[in-house]
């Protein structure tokens, strides 16, 4: 059943413009992680607002990995005016991100743990990625 979902979340992957098989890798990843730990807590916690918290934490980091990943892959081709173009769309993420997260924390007022412990996932995910492929290259 994995197996059938990997090759359903890699077409996903590949339609949506991932052409790196790496890159693919930490994206889908970066899914089961945020999506697996958000069910999990959600289910845990009888959908508590520490756990909505960090689900919504969660799909942040999730959408704002992938919109980097999609973009910074893109741009290892593009040589003329890439710095700018790059530039610009960090900027544009990061305005949209402070807007949900001052909807988040200051309208909605979410528990701000939940918050941040859902962004973490992204970071968590990178650095279990890293140590896996360190492992195989040392194997």
């Amino acid at each position: 059943m994995m197996r059938k979902l990997n090759q359903m979340v890699e077409r996903l992957l590949v339609r949506s413009g991932f052409a790196h098989p790496e890159v693919r890798v930490i994206v889908r990843n970066q899914i089961y992680v945020s999506l697996g730990t958000s069910l999990a807590i959600m289910l845990v916690l009888a959908c508590s607002p520490w756990a909505l918290a960090y689900a919504a934490g969660a799909v942040l980091a999730t959408v704002n990995f992938w919109a980097l990943a999609r973009i910074a892959q893109q741009l290892v081709y593009v040589r003329k005016g890439a710095p700018f173009i790059l530039f610009a769309i960090f900027m544009g993420k990061m305005v949209l991100s402070g807007l949900a997260l001052y909807w988040l924390i200051g309208i909605v007022r979410i528990p701000i743990w939940g918050l941040v412990a859902g962004l973490g996932t992204v970071v968590a995910n990178i650095a279990v990625s890293n140590l896996v492929q360190m492992g195989r290259k040392n194997a």
